[in-house]
């Protein structure tokens, strides 16, 4: 641009002197400011003027080298503290790593401004602060980090989510969460840790209502939904139950998918809150039809403790049972439970002291020492399986079995404590 001025400029002087050569005129320059005047020849100002143009050039390349060299020093200062930002994060990363949370704070708020990775250095400085339990430092970086860099607000967001997750802050991280979840409804981590929050939360509902998304966008396998789908519907059955409300509980329950009822501890859980709300025959009803196509211990052993009468053929049904398990003692003490029920002595009897010649409970002997007083004029032997009874709940145990004919045949001494160690219900 200079080069081009100063040609200019040139070539107007030598057009001019051309002219005024020609016309064998050299001219004259006449200025004046106030009271002062001043005359010279054209030739003389336009020497004048070719060599103040000619300086001003100069002048003006001086600035534009002056300004070069500050340019180049400052660049090598920004270089420089660039570098010691850099090393500042690198170094605040690994205190960070090996928990020296104070000493990583520090470091990674160093040069924070020069630093061209400053969203990572709040982020982790976030961190470092959480873990010393100053949360308002942590929140105070967590803006900063946003408004340097407001389009990452799911990653600070998450961050903040994760740290607020980590020391218990559910109602906190609740409400970043469902913010980030409306600004991005399909993003498969924000899914999960709100519905993480959901189920430290206990609400069941909200996350019966979040799996459909978990299921649509398949971020977790089938079994860890099946889990969590078990764990809500656990946790919806015991609030309802709380209410003391049998119908509400019962209500709950149709409302599961079929896939769902099959499932052991979904109905042992249930049914556990049936005989909590009295409701025995309902439980019966459940665990029946259970257990005749799903065999699981745990519901036997929970059908043991009912005391309900039911008609000939539920009877059969349950008795059924026993071509699989005819030496599963829970199962022989239900069955005499539900005979006695029925008033059937003998029966009862039969079952009773076969449950007590597999593994002897404490219930057993009680229920076979009741039949024996109140049904069949047995008073002694009664006696003595009340004793037997008082002493497996007492843990006197011993590994031989205890059979009927050998109370019956030591009934007039003083019994032995050969019995079976009990199982715990």
């Amino acid at each position: 641009m200079g080069r081009f001025i100063t040609l200019i400029l040139i070539s107007i002087a030598v057009i001019t002197g051309f002219f005024m050569y020609r016309v064998n005129d050299v001219g004259y320059l006449t200025a004046g400011i106030g009271e002062y005047s001043f005359k010279t020849t054209l030739l003389v100002a336009g020497a004048a003027l070719l060599t103040g143009a000619f300086i001003l050039l100069l002048l003006i390349k001086f600035l534009l080298l002056l300004h070069k060299i500050v340019q180049y020093f400052g660049a090598q200062r920004k270089t420089r503290l660039l570098e010691k930002a850099r090393l500042s994060l690198s170094q605040g990363l690994i205190e960070l790593a090996e928990g020296r949370f104070p000493e990583a704070e520090k470091l990674l708020l160093k040069q924070v401004k020069y630093n061209d990775n400053a969203l990572l250095a709040y982020l982790s400085a976030a961190r470092a602060a959480q873990q010393q339990g100053e949360h308002e430092r942590r929140d105070d970086y967590l803006r900063k980090a946003h408004k340097i860099t407001p389009t990452a607000e799911i990653a600070i967001g998450l961050t903040k989510a994760e740290l607020q997750l980590a020391h218990e802050q559910y109602e906190q991280a609740l409400a970043n969460l469902t913010h980030l979840y409306e600004v991005s409804p399909k993003h498969a981590y924000v899914i999960r840790l709100l519905l993480k929050t959901y189920r430290r939360l206990s609400d069941w509902n909200n996350i019966h209502a979040l799996l459909n998304d978990v299921k649509h966008l398949h971020i977790m396998s089938d079994d860890k939904i099946l889990k969590i789908e078990l764990e809500s519907w656990h946790g919806l059955l015991s609030e309802l139950a709380q209410k003391n409300d049998l119908a509400l509980l019962t209500r709950g329950w149709d409302k599961l998918p079929s896939r769902l009822k099959v499932h052991t501890d979904l109905v042992r859980h249930y049914s556990t809150l049936l005989l909590d709300l009295d409701a025995q025959a309902q439980a019966e009803q459940v665990l029946r039809q259970h257990l005749s196509s799903h065999w699981s211990e745990p519901c036997i052993v929970l059908y043991s403790r009912l005391n309900v009468a039911i008609d000939n053929y539920q009877l059969e049904q349950v008795e059924t049972w026993l071509q699989s398990h005819q030496h599963n003692a829970y199962l022989l003490l239900a069955l005499g439970k539900l005979c006695l029920n029925n008033k059937l002595w003998g029966k009862a009897r039969h079952y009773l002291e076969a449950s007590l010649s597999t593994n002897a409970l404490p219930e057993t002997y009680l229920k076979l020492a009741q039949l024996l007083e109140q049904h069949m004029d047995e008073a002694k032997l009664s006696e003595t399986y009340y004793r037997k009874g008082l002493e497996c709940l007492a843990g006197e145990h011993h590994h031989d079995a205890v059979t009927p004919s050998a109370i019956s045949e030591d009934n007039n001494a003083r019994p032995s404590l050969k019995i079976v160690q009990s199982e715990k219900l």
